[in-house]
């Protein structure tokens, strides 16, 4: 009789993905944009996890030969006009408010009682995750079902992520990652505003975007509607 062995693992595991969306469908000034991002923040851009996210009907394989050519890793795209080419080339089509899957039929809310409801999220809400020494680049710090606060500085291509909010008390050079799980509340706080890349539950902003923004000084960075603010902010 032979001896079945297992094969395969399945955990769950949290992974940072960026949603990336297309505001032009021309290829040329999508691989231009794309070469000047992986120029200014090589380490940010290269092993990026990303979902497209696109209103036009654009020159997918195109598209993805740009992202891979400067590092990126795409892994799916958004409901909408892409989604059928993505199928094509094996892409995964997911929904663009709850990135579930496209097609696949939400099951119906069942709404517990209030105190239920508060005893589940009080269950999962952790401590916050406080770390003293310097994030240094090419770590990456990550505070499951709560906040992360930082101490100390954040380098250049260090990486720091939380399910809730993230709290710098010193210089933000590196990336930082609110709202991991899709929590649109969440915010990031710094004392120094130097970011490669900021993101609160998928919506992000990279260092070119953040021109406008307070550079160099205490800042705050939150959703409201849908778009990605950063405003001073004394922590």
């Amino acid at each position: 009789m032979t001896r079945s062995r297992t094969a395969l693992e399945i955990k769950g595991r949290m992974l940072s993905i960026t949603r990336v969306r297309v505001l032009d469908a021309d290829t040329a000034a999508i691989r231009a944009h794309l070469e000047q991002l992986a120029k200014q923040m090589p380490q940010a851009v290269k092993g990026m996890a990303v979902v497209i996210d696109s209103e036009f009907d654009a020159d997918l394989p195109a598209l993805l030969e740009a992202m891979r050519g400067v590092g990126m890793q795409p892994l799916a795209v958004s409901d909408g006009p892409l989604a059928a080419s993505a199928k094509g080339l094996g892409l995964a089509v997911v929904s663009k408010d709850s990135g579930k899957t496209g097609n696949a039929a939400p099951e119906p809310a069942k709404t517990p009682p209030p105190q239920v409801a508060s005893a589940a999220a009080a269950s999962q809400r952790r401590p916050a995750r406080i770390i003293a020494e310097p994030v240094r680049s090419g770590q990456q710090i990550y505070a499951e079902h709560g906040d992360l606060v930082l101490l100390n500085t954040v380098s250049p291509g260090a990486e720091v992520i939380a399910d809730g909010c993230v709290h710098v008390y010193g210089k933000l050079a590196g990336r930082a990652i609110a709202g991991a799980r899709g929590d649109e509340t969440a915010r990031i706080f710094c004392r120094k505003m130097e970011a490669e890349l900021v993101a609160i539950a998928g919506i992000y902003a990279v260092s070119e975007q953040m021109k406008d923004s307070p550079r160099g000084a205490a800042a705050m960075a939150y959703l409201e509607q849908g778009r990605l603010r950063i405003e001073p902010h004394k922590i």
